[in-house]
């Protein structure tokens, strides 16, 4: 899902729009940390499994993190992510007729 850019205040699609930044931020922090601490998914920024055997190592890294948390094995602060990682490219997403049928979906269903 993306956000609806200039979404006019007070409307579904705002209210959408205003959701879905918090959620990315959320998704981008939980990142961050994972990619802190498992540097291995740090390295190239693409897929080089299929998106199954992805997820089944992004989740293994969360409860591998939550495991350290509960165990109370700091993180190291002190490693700096490279200049590419902290400011990336914003990439052009193709505008997708069935995506936008499914985000339009989502806004009547959640936020009309």
């Amino acid at each position: 899902m993306t956000p609806i850019v200039n979404a006019p205040e007070g409307t579904p699609e705002f209210q959408y729009t205003q959701r879905h930044v918090v959620a990315r931020n959320v998704v981008e922090r939980c990142n961050g940390v994972l990619k802190g601490r498992f540097r291995c998914i740090l390295q190239e920024r693409k897929l080089r499994y299929n998106p199954q055997i992805v997820s089944s190592i992004i989740n293994s890294c969360a409860v591998l993190h939550n495991m350290c948390v509960e165990g109370r094995l700091v993180l190291n602060d002190g490693i700096v992510l490279p200049e590419r990682e902290l400011n990336r490219d914003r990439h052009h997403i193709e505008e997708n007729n069935d995506g936008f049928e499914a985000r339009r979906q989502l806004i009547q269903q959640y936020f009309q």
